[in-house]
């Protein structure tokens, strides 16, 4: 008789245990996160972007500054320059003087 109690125990246990892993399962599945707002974020950031593959691509330009353009010539006048100097043309000049002059290591 306690043979038969104990068998009746552990199968019970044991259904027990498989529902509470079926219900464990079920929530982790029904569960999964979704970030709706980076969702959207990529939506809009596509629509500013645009489709790349059909941009103009910029050809390369001369440089603005003349490879014989000094510091002087360049940076101690008054009057405004002819056009806008892309912002990395200027460092690469102001990098090659202060290299020339010994400040930029």
């Amino acid at each position: 008789m306690e043979g038969s109690t104990g068998n009746s125990l552990s199968s019970k246990k044991t259904s027990e245990d498989n529902d509470v892993n079926k219900s464990t399962a079920d929530i982790a599945t029904s569960s999964v996160f979704v970030n709706h707002a980076e969702i959207a974020w990529q939506q809009n950031r596509r629509q500013w972007i645009g489709d790349q593959s059909q941009k103009f691509k910029r050809m390369p330009k001369d440089p603005i500054i003349s490879w014989s353009t000094t510091y002087e010539d360049l940076l101690c006048n008054d009057e405004p320059f002819p056009e806008a100097i892309p912002l990395s043309e200027m460092v690469d000049f102001l990098v090659d003087i202060w290299q020339d002059d010994g400040l930029y290591d």
